[in-house]
């Protein structure tokens, strides 16, 4: 196998700091590959060792495979049943929807629960670790409805997989961590693998910002769901154990199961049972099967890639980049490991779509407004030319250019159709439409749903006027303790509204002046995390909340300036203190952070310029002349300001 130790010596996936990590293994033999750091903009990476190998990294949901695994092992002990309702072993697991009580271990596994998604809040914190987003989990979900019926489609969902760590916890009586190291950990002889409870965490490859700004590590706390750190040569053992006839982890059976395609209803995912994939055709067209996991979290990334009847195991992780460009690097390892069996993986390029000038008659019944979770837009198709994508109710504006092609399908293109300097956007993006059950949608290639076409009805005029007051204003998150890492990423939500699409926020239904909620739910990962829309006054102040992501938000109109006379921030549980920065050009403050208390200062684009969870911060914050700062913490603590 030396020709796969040759390969990938040095990779680059981003354009700042990059950490790629990759072992194989074959035959249960491992052949580790640890590349050296590479980037193009080598001014701003920071010095690292060319052999990273012995970093950990968080694998993200690649953590599902392994809660699976241990309730399977369960399973094959006769302790848990598949089949059986999740409250025969979580008695206390309840929703305020009585579906609940039909969901099925099985269900949490294959992603078919129905359950709204995420609990967001302190999933991950920034070099802390709490037992509170465990704790209060099950608390948490009791307000939930569900999206579905239990079992109706696959909907990728991080809190089936929580769900999963609880009742390995409840059957074995062991915390997951500890479960880990005893039944999976220590059979494999693997010892770099574990959570934030039993790993060092200062051996967690670095995340950066900025360029070269060095963040505290990444705690995830929902271990099943993406709490695991690993190193890949960890990993890819893990994967050998998956091989046919390796009985040290799981029986043929119970591995059999997991590798079964539970693909549901219209969904276009193959899930296993906690395998993203267990069918890639290209594989399958040679005889070879391959199992697939990915997991991002903020800043790491992993992806497993296992074909158990050739015993091949990769792993692949990284710090920046992406699951999916982490899943290319193992896809080419497997390949050039099968090629040592003599086995050939023919990936046949994607054909040029032929083009055509004209759109038929027939699609001019399918302009109007569409949907998802998230926004609404419009479609039309000019003069039957090429059809037409343009934001409505979006937190930024876009349109998209689409050609009609031969294979009845549209395609989107770089550039302006109209003016003929277009191109087909690589790689190829192609959509079509689908009526089904009287509703109508635009599929894309794989068959996954991507958006329904709205219904009209009428808004009551109360409604539309309470949302489009809140037309285009921003909301900032305020929930969450002061690690939370979504205060460096991901802190802010717009609502929009438009007279082109009456009744609608974003993408979801006005029910009345202070909710809004998902108009409809089209099965697959396009309705992967939902949460409901509800507007909260309290003190004068207005909020937006997300309950069931678990998140809180200020509006912008209710942020005061940040002014000289400001010199001590009192703090408050659950409810940070924004500021707007205007005019301080110039200005350095010194500021006394207690412990339990971050600030953060974002420019006027909302990019962090400086936060407490940088490595070596210091005391002293240039701000910059236009921006945010906030300041989050616990009750009865201050920050002090000298200017």
């Amino acid at each position: 196998m030396k020709n796969i130790k040759k390969m990938y010596a040095g990779i680059i996936l981003g354009l700042s700091l990059t950490i790629p990590i990759g072992s194989v293994i074959v035959n249960a033999q491992p052949l580790s590959i640890a590349s050296q750091n590479t980037s193009y903009n080598a001014s701003t990476h920071a010095d690292v060792s060319e052999d990273n190998s012995d970093y950990i990294l968080n694998i993200g949901s690649v953590s599902k495979v392994y809660v699976t695994t241990a309730v399977m092992q369960l399973v094959d002990q006769g302790k848990v049943e598949l089949d059986a309702p999740v409250t025969d072993y979580i008695p206390d697991f309840k929703l305020a929807d009585e579906r609940y009580k039909d969901i099925t271990v099985r269900m949490l596994m294959n992603h078919t629960s129905g359950l709204m998604g995420s609990q967001y809040s302190g999933l991950f914190l920034l070099g802390e670790k709490s037992e509170e987003y465990h704790d209060a989990f099950l608390k948490n979900l009791e307000s939930e409805q569900l999206k579905a019926d239990p079992g109706a489609f696959n909907c990728y969902c991080n809190d089936g997989f929580t769900l999963l760590e609880i009742i390995v916890e409840r059957v074995s009586g062991m915390t997951f961590t500890e479960y880990m190291e005893e039944n999976i950990c220590k059979p494999l002889s693997i010892s770099n693998t574990g959570s934030v409870w039993n790993m060092d965490m200062d051996r967690q490859a670095p995340i950066y910002v900025n360029g070269n700004v060095k963040l505290e590590p990444e705690y995830g706390l929902a271990i099943g769901a993406g709490g695991i750190a690993s190193t890949a040569v960890d990993v890819s053992t893990f994967g050998s154990a998956f091989f046919t006839g390796n009985n040290v982890l799981l029986s043929e059976e119970s591995k059999k199961e997991m590798a079964e395609n539970n693909k549901t209803g219209d969904s276009a995912e193959n899930f296993g049972l906690g395998w993203d994939e267990v069918e890639k055709e290209d594989y399958k067209s040679a005889g070879v099967t391959v199992l697939s996991k990915g997991g991002d979290t903020d800043y790491q990334h992993a992806s497993l890639v296992v074909a158990p009847d050739v015993e091949i195991s990769v792993a692949v992780l990284s710090s920046d980049g992406g699951s999916g460009i982490n899943e290319k690097m193992a896809l080419a390892l497997m390949d050039e490991a099968l090629k040592e069996q003599g086995i050939n993986i023919d990936h046949p390029e994607e054909e040029k779509p032929e083009l055509l000038s004209e759109v038929p008659e027939e699609f001019l019944k399918y302009e109007g407004l569409y949907a998802n979770t998230s926004l609404t837009l419009s479609i039309s198709f000019p003069d039957k030319k090429y059809m037409r994508i343009v934001s409505v109710t979006s937190d930024k504006d876009f349109e998209e250019q689409f050609m009609y092609t031969a294979e009845d399908t549209f395609v989107k293109m770089s550039g302006d159709v109209t003016s003929g300097n277009a191109i087909v956007d690589q790689p190829v993006q192609s959509y079509s439409f689908e009526e089904k059950d009287g509703q109508i949608y635009l599929m894309d290639s794989y068959g996954g749903y991507s958006l329904y076409k709205v219904s009209e009805e009428k808004v009551d005029s109360k409604v539309q006027s309470a949302w489009d007051a809140r037309n285009g204003v921003t909301y900032y998150l305020v929930s969450g303790p002061s690690s939370e890492i979504s205060y460096a990423i991901n802190n802010h939500f717009k609502l929009r509204t438009s007279e082109d699409a009456p009744g609608f926020v974003n993408g979801y239904r006005m029910q009345d002046e202070n909710h809004a909620g998902v108009d409809y739910v089209m099965p697959g990962t396009v309705s992967r995390d939902i949460s409901d829309l509800r507007m909260e006054e309290e003190d004068g102040k207005e909020f937006l909340c997300l309950d069931d992501y678990g998140l809180k938000c200020i509006s912008e109109k209710n942020i005061p300036l940040f002014t000289d006379d400001v010199k001590n921030v009192e703090l408050k549980s659950d409810e940070a203190t924004w500021y707007k920065l205007d005019g301080a050009k110039n200005e350095t403050l010194k500021l006394d952070i207690p412990d339990n208390a971050s600030v953060y200062v974002y420019d006027k684009y909302m990019n962090i310029k400086y936060s407490s969870k940088m490595v070596g911060y210091g005391d002293s914050v240039p701000l910059p002349e236009y921006g945010m700062i906030v300041f989050v913490g616990e009750t009865g603590s201050t920050v002090s300001i000298t200017r």
